[in-house]
């Protein structure tokens, strides 16, 4: 139960201030300027960073996933026990709501509020495949190298998946919940959130299988 419960509290600090720092900075651009691509450039590099810290730090402590296909993906590699994944799951949805929550209380919107903002599309949703199987092969593919190389690849990958697809690479169902309750610049329309959801759950199937091939099958 101890293990858990440090798990637990590892998985809903890092998701929630995963959430605010993807959420504040759309804020904080939002205020400060009137132009896209300005705000996106913001919002880029503080997710990115702050990526790369919160891995970091709670690495060694949950193993750092904030997003609940990849402590899926994890579960059926057998890499996370599966009596484990309810905590994982629980701690990361509670974790980026009270993210988005803080967020935009700090900049003084409602705390939680429906987001207008749509994103949908056969184009989008298909980005948002691709987002979510690169994310999860590319964690695979750098676990070897310690938690440094994950840390760097994750937060690198993500800042690229912002300009390279047009979903603006969430690859992760928690945050896109979470987002739906910001009505800003980084939030999502409650009716687009169910399919970027199932988007992101067939990149991390395919994603998965690729895994199993390249980095787990004994040669």
């Amino acid at each position: 139960m101890k293990n858990k419960s440090r798990y637990f509290l590892a998985e809903l600090l890092g998701s929630c201030f995963l959430v605010m720092i993807i959420v504040g900075s759309g804020l904080m651009a939002e205020n400060l300027t009137d132009d896209i691509a300005v705000m996106l450039i913001a919002n880029t590099i503080a997710t990115g960073a702050g990526l790369f810290v919160l891995i970091t730090v709670f690495a060694d402590v949950s193993g750092a996933h904030f997003n609940p296909f990849v402590s899926i993906a994890m579960t059926i590699t057998g890499k996370l026990k599966k009596k484990l994944l309810p905590f994982y799951i629980i701690a990361q949805l509670v974790g980026c709501l009270i993210g988005v929550g803080l967020a935009n209380f700090f900049f003084e919107h409602e705390i939680y509020e429906l987001s207008t903002k749509s994103r949908d599309g056969i184009y989008i949703l298909t980005s948002e495949v691709i987002a979510t199987l690169g994310l999860i092969v590319i964690i695979f593919g750098s676990m070897k190298s310690g938690k440094i190389a994950v840390a760097a690849s994750v937060g690198l990958y993500i800042t690229a998946g912002y300009w390279f697809t047009s979903s603006t690479s969430f690859a992760n169902p928690a945050v896109a919940i979470a987002r739906t309750f910001t009505d800003s610049f980084t939030g999502i329309n409650y009716l687009n959130t169910p399919y970027y959801i199932l988007a992101e759950l067939i990149g991390m199937l395919i994603a998965v299988f690729i895994v199993k091939k390249l980095f787990l099958e004994k040669n």
